[in-house]
């Protein structure tokens, strides 16, 4: 499966992409633009909810680096307070060339 992504990460060189996986993926590494956030797997379920939470508040105001480093010390909290998952758990390797960040739409005013 690794090397299927890879595949498909390669027809979009220039821009940045955001890759979620388990641990073990190292090719990931390689791809130029990307933000490679890993975990080991049995931890899934919690880790997606919580990246996705931490996502849909700080979009507007975060850069991607940012949002993902918060996720990863409130994954440390988190474990500290309920032993969810370890704080190492989580790997956050990037080789992109620009803080990428989301802009929010300017609506249409219609006159």
């Amino acid at each position: 499966m690794e090397e299927r992504v890879v595949e498909k990460l390669a027809f979009i060189p220039d821009h940045a992409k955001l890759v979620v996986g388990p641990y073990g993926w190292k090719s990931i590494d390689k791809v130029p633009e990307t933000l490679h956030v890993s975990f080991y797997s049995r931890f899934a379920l919690p880790f997606l909810t919580s990246m996705i939470e931490i996502f849909n508040k700080r979009w507007q105001t975060l850069d991607l680096i940012s949002m993902t480093q918060e996720f990863k010390r409130t994954a440390a909290t988190d474990y500290r307070r309920n032993l969810m998952y370890p704080g190492d758990a989580i790997s956050i390797k990037d080789s992109l060339s620009t803080l990428p960040i989301f802009q929010k739409k300017e609506e249409e005013h219609c006159s």
